[in-house]
């Protein structure tokens, strides 16, 4: 084809030369048609096709066989879309010429928007956005004249929602036949945005997987507030309105598909719609958030009642997109209610008596955490009048008087559409302003606040002196009285946050809003303030998190967990104000001494946000955690991050018996449903392993925490050793040891389907030739587990009695002969390991868990990566049993005490020489050789008192784990009312 038109075109086409550019595109011959002034051309493609179609008549349908045959070719993405293109073209061909127009503007739109090429190829196809403005034409006009100005706004709106359009039509192919209904539907299932050719169905334009449609939806939002979409009023162009068009104040398409009208709804549309509507049927606008009792706030609360509730049926993994599409903010709002903002402190400055040295933006317009719809916006006014904080009291009565006549007379319309109006008055200090948007539901909520400069203009981290809040506590100010004048620290606290963890908070407040429509309609107690589910969303990310990356729904599901144990939080932090000053330590204390929830406000401790009716939100925390939102795809629940209710660094030295009671002990009746269930397990395995071979078992020993007694709430682990007949000695016990798993694994799954268990019993996927591993968890609380490692080992003690040592030296001469690293055939010690912490005292125990509570919380949030390992814990609990033993054995000691001297002994780890001769002792020559060899090299040393072989204080990161410590003894946990360090007991770091 290329020879011929070579041959043909000479001087035949006057003005006009072909030229033929890098062919790049398979199957088909491409060509321009380039006038002599080189300013226009035309590019022409000459595909040679199958004739699928043969001819057809006007308004007739392709037979469905013609489909059939395409989708059994095995063909892929329009691979054969040439053999539709009539088709294609009656489809647009037959559109009304103002369509076609709107159709050019959007071509332009792109690529004005688009002219660089290497940037264009990222994008779409132009003819994805044809088939999108005829879709917007069709389902918000399908009139013949229009506002082209409405079109254009409708066709970017759509684009701005890419990720939640599926669109097709049922004119050329239909669900009826079988083959083309289970494709379309399998088509319809890809990930959005999906558009459907109409001529092909195996042709997705959306793409959702291949196209940058996040780089186009961002040119068009920000197209969207040029002037071409302004009336002459200067209010904004509306979009038009159908079912799967953008709706004022609501992201949500609620659509699913198109389809032919004259054809009506297939039989089988039902089983479609459920399979690809997912969550976004709801047609209603979501609620940015309860405003005081205006007209546009309280129908904002009860749309916002109605559109939560779809929270519940959003997948976990589209909870980011549902924030996108439902939850952030508008932008022409955000721009809107800036220019409003700068118009109300010019008309102040100018006009009103008292002039404001400086204005702070406050409030979650400030934070950056308002919802879409509306926002609350504190204007604090810091005015010179104000000498201190008692002048506030005295003389802000007149000064509000004197700013509202002012406004009142001074707004004339300076904000295109925004009207400026004054709601009731019902927060005492402050003047209540509100700028109502033309675009429905949409509105600002101002508080002038006037307010002492008490804190002045601080550099980047830096604290307010502590003489700022000494006068505050001098003044009288209680709960939250003065917390205008800290309103510049609120903001920076939040500011700084990460914009996902800004996205988690606007989450988490559409359900508050939610749960507190529930609650006007139901008049009863006062929620807490949304703030206190900012902060609190704050406090779970930095205790469970800390990644600017995160799963939205394990974040979530943290957020709802600490609602539900609201009677323990105890939140505050001290990035503004600390103990080390006397007043502040003073009134820090008495705040924690009061009743939970407790949610200090972290730029005025005066302030307790928690205050408030919980009950309610946490009735509606727990359903939620149910629902899908918080399911992973298995249907198994997200599991939330670690986060207690209260810090154990932020807990006062009295308080640590009660934080290990409230938050470290394991819950009773999940612990006897564990130990009876692996009772029932260790006696399966002793009866039915190796039922049929010469290997025996001897016996079966439940090891680590849960059989010491020393397990922490939540997640533990356990060892099952099986003791076997097949090994004689040490160094036999790798031998055969992946066939003996394979064993145990057989009998384990036996087990588990012959046996009734009260917690849910999960063998490992993953198989390991050394271990096999297992999960015991609560049927009722999900968030408690023990996992366990089933070791076969070698039986070197045979049986023992309670309390009583190995029978003979040989057991250690034989280990001290065989082993090569250190530990190596701990294992075989398991029952003198168990039994040297299972004889302790009960409060021993207590602190042995606050301990490795403490040590996870350092092991999970400070250890650097690639730093090396910190001490394994059970170096730790030996060296607090030690404290405890050369601190004076009382079994009735002082928590804070025992702590600080375990913390005083880490951070003396250079000098540490710890060891027990319970089991073992150095009158046997070969022990007492190797133990003296033990002792000599280089510190610390923690020798294993049931395995002389294993010193658990070698070639680990002791100095991050000293730095953590020290940094604790100076915390509340380990200081007296007064102020003092608490004193540890006189114990040395050597024996």
């Amino acid at each position: 084809m290329q020879g011929l038109l070579d041959a043909w075109c000479q001087d035949r086409i006057p003005g006009l030369r072909l030229q033929f550019p890098e062919q790049n595109t398979p199957g088909v011959l491409w060509f321009q048609m380039v006038s002599e002034d080189l300013k226009n051309w035309m590019d022409v493609k000459l595909v040679p096709a199958f004739d699928a179609l043969g001819t057809l008549s006007p308004g007739i349908k392709p037979k469905p066989e013609v489909y059939a045959t395409l989708l059994n070719s095995g063909c892929q993405d329009g691979e054969h879309a040439a053999c539709f293109a009539e088709l294609r073209r009656n489809f647009v061909n037959t559109r009304p010429v103002k369509l076609k127009n709107l159709i050019l503007l959007v071509k332009h739109w792109f690529r004005q928007v688009f002219h660089e090429e290497a940037q264009s190829r990222r994008l779409p196809p132009v003819y994805a956005l044809e088939l999108l403005t005829i879709f917007a034409w069709e389902q918000g006009c399908e009139k013949d004249a229009f506002s082209l100005a409405q079109g254009f706004r409708s066709v970017l709106g759509l684009i701005q929602q890419y990720q939640g359009l599926r669109v097709f039509w049922t004119v050329n192919y239909s669900l009826e036949d079988p083959t083309v209904g289970d494709f379309l539907r399998r088509q319809l299932e890809r990930p959005r945005p999906v558009i459907l050719d109409p001529a092909d169905p195996t042709w997705d334009l959306g793409s959702g997987t291949a196209w940058h449609w996040d780089v186009l939806a961002q040119e068009a939002r920000t197209c969207c507030h040029h002037p071409c979409f302004l009336e002459a009023s200067g209010s904004p162009v509306q979009p038009w309105e159908g079912l799967g068009l953008p709706r004022a104040g609501c992201s949500d398409l609620g659509h699913c598909v198109l389809r032919d009208s004259d054809q009506g709804t297939p039989a089988d549309s039902r089983s479609l719609d459920d399979t690809v509507c997912h969550w976004a049927g709801d047609s209603r606008p979501v609620s940015p958030a309860l405003e005081p009792a205006t007209a546009a706030s309280s129908a904002s609360s009860a749309l916002g009642a109605a559109s939560a509730s779809a929270l519940a049926q959003v997948p976990a993994r589209e909870l980011d997109r549902f924030i996108q599409d439902h939850l952030q903010p508008n932008p022409r709002l955000q721009e809107q209610a800036k220019r409003a903002i700068e118009v109300l402190q010019r008309c102040l400055h100018k006009n009103c008596a008292y002039r404001p040295s400086r204005v702070i933006k406050g409030g979650s317009f400030g934070r950056g955490t308002n919802l879409r719809g509306g926002c609350d916006v504190e204007l604090i006014l810091f005015l010179n009048c104000f000498k201190n904080f008692e002048d506030q009291e005295r003389h802000r009565g007149e000064i509000l008087k004197e700013m509202r006549t002012q406004l009142a007379s001074g707004w004339q319309d300076p904000v295109p559409g925004l009207c400026l109006t004054f709601p009731e008055q019902n927060t005492p200090g402050a003047l209540q302003v509100q700028l109502v948007s033309a675009a429905p539901e949409t509105w600002v909520n101002v508080s002038l606040l006037p307010a002492f400069d008490a804190v002045g203009q601080l550099g980047a981290n830096t604290k307010p002196q502590p003489q700022v809040y000494t006068a505050l506590f001098n003044s009288g100010g209680h709960d939250g009285q003065h917390a205008a004048c800290f309103a510049e620290l609120r903001r920076n606290f939040v500011n700084t946050r990460p914009a996902k963890l800004k996205n988690l908070i606007l989450l988490v407040k559409h359900w508050y809003h939610h749960v507190a429509a529930q609650n006007q309609e139901q008049p009863g107690p006062s929620l807490p303030p949304a703030y206190a589910l900012e902060l609190l969303t704050i406090f779970a990310w930095e205790q469970g998190c800390k990644n600017h990356s995160f799963n939205m729904a394990q974040g979530l599901r943290t957020v709802l967990g600490l609602v539900q144990q609201y009677q323990d939080l105890c939140v505050y932090w001290t990035d503004n104000y600390g103990t080390e000053d006397p007043a502040l330590r003073t009134h820090l204390l008495g705040q924690l001494r009061k009743p939970r929830p407790l949610i200090l406000d972290p730029a005025d401790p005066t302030w307790n946000v928690g205050q408030g009716s919980w009950e309610l939100l946490a009735q509606n925390a727990a359903a939620l955690e149910t629902q899908a939102c918080c399911m992973s795809g298995d249907r198994t629940p997200v599991p939330p991050w670690d986060v207690l209710p209260a810090l154990l660094h932020q807990t006062p030295a009295r308080d640590l018996d009660k934080f290990i009671s409230r938050f470290l002990q394991p819950n009773r009746h999940f612990l006897a449903q564990v130990n009876k269930a692996v009772n029932t397990i260790c006696s399966f395995l002793r009866e039915n392993c190796f039922r049929n071979s010469p290997i025996k078992v001897l016996k079966v020993v439940k090891g680590g925490s849960s059989a010491k007694g020393t397990a922490l709430r939540g997640r533990s682990d356990a060892d099952i050793v099986v003791f076997l007949s097949c090994f004689s000695q040490f160094t036999e016990q790798g031998n055969k040891r992946a066939e003996i798993i394979s064993e145990i694994r057989a009998q384990l799954e036996a087990c588990q389907q012959e046996q009734q268990f009260e917690v849910k019993f999960e063998i490992s996927k993953w198989e390991n030739p050394r271990v096999l591993s297992f999960s015991l968890t609560s049927q009722t609380m999900l968030d408690h587990s023990v996992d366990f490692d089933v070791l076969p080992a070698f039986d070197a003690l045979g049986q023992l009695g309670a309390g009583s040592r190995p029978p003979h030296a040989q057991v250690y001469r034989d280990l001290i002969r065989s082993y090569h690293c250190a530990g190596e055939f701990s294992t075989c010690f398991t029952e003198l390991q168990r039994d040297f912490i299972v004889s302790r005292p009960t409060k021993l125990k207590s602190l042995i868990r606050l301990v490795k509570y403490w040590y996870q919380q350092v092991q999970g949030h400070k250890m650097p990566k690639g730093k090396g390992s910190l001490p394994p814990q059970h170096g730790l609990e030996l060296l607090t049993v030690y404290a405890w033993e050369q601190g004076g054995q009382d079994p009735q000691f002082g928590m804070a005490e025992g702590f600080r001297t375990v913390l005083e002994l880490i951070t003396q780890y250079r000098q540490l020489r710890i060891y027990w001769t319970v089991n073992y002792s150095a009158e046997d020559e070969t022990i007492g050789d190797f133990l003296r060899q033990q002792l000599q090299k280089p510190r610390p040393i923690i020798l294993d008192p049931a395995d002389p072989t294993g010193n658990l204080g070698h070639s680990a990161r002791w100095d991050l784990l000293a730095k953590e410590a020290e940094d604790c003894m100076s915390a509340l946990c380990c200081t007296d009312r007064d102020g003092t360090a608490i004193r540890p007991w006189p114990v040395r770091a050597a024996v």
